[in-house]
């Protein structure tokens, strides 16, 4: 049996491939934390794009639909001055539906929102959405307060 063996002590082999399995295992946990923070910094800034675009449909939705205009508008967020929007308020003809009467045209107005917002590393994050609102609302709709349709999507 080898003399330093029986001292008790490593070999030069042994410390060098332990402190390799040291070092790896450091360097993947601080890269897992890295990669953690730059998710939550995005999913926080999702979060607050998400949050002015829901805003502006709010404020569009609470227009009343003989003031609507068709056209483009575009402005920027007082809480976020990094963030600007962009609405496209169109007139559009659903071909594949007929015309019932006068109180249910075909004719619907088609409403495009798109927020920008400047982010700290230069980059841009864009959500949009799309609705839909009558051209001419029910009556009931109008003594309820309500405001357009459906859908939308964000990016």
């Amino acid at each position: 049996m080898n003399r330093r063996r029986a001292n008790g002590g490593f070999t030069l082999l042994e410390v060098m491939l332990a402190l390799a399995i040291v070092a790896t295992t450091v360097f993947a946990l601080l890269y897992m934390r890295t990669r953690a923070i730059e998710q939550v910094t995005n999913a926080k800034q999702m979060r607050t794009s998400w949050g002015l675009l829901q805003q502006k449909v709010g404020d569009y939705e609470e227009v009343k639909i003989d003031d609507v205009k068709e056209g483009t508008e575009s402005g920027t967020f007082d809480n976020d001055p990094q963030a600007s929007w962009e609405r496209l308020t169109e007139r559009v003809v659903m071909e594949m539906i007929e015309k019932v009467d006068e109180d249910h045209p075909r004719e619907m107005w088609r409403i495009s929102l798109k927020v920008t917002q400047q982010q700290p590393d230069g980059t841009q994050r864009v959500s949009q959405a799309q609705w839909y609102r009558l051209l001419k609302e029910d009556e009931a709709q109008e003594e309820g307060g309500g405001g357009g349709g459906g859908g939308g999507g964000g990016g």
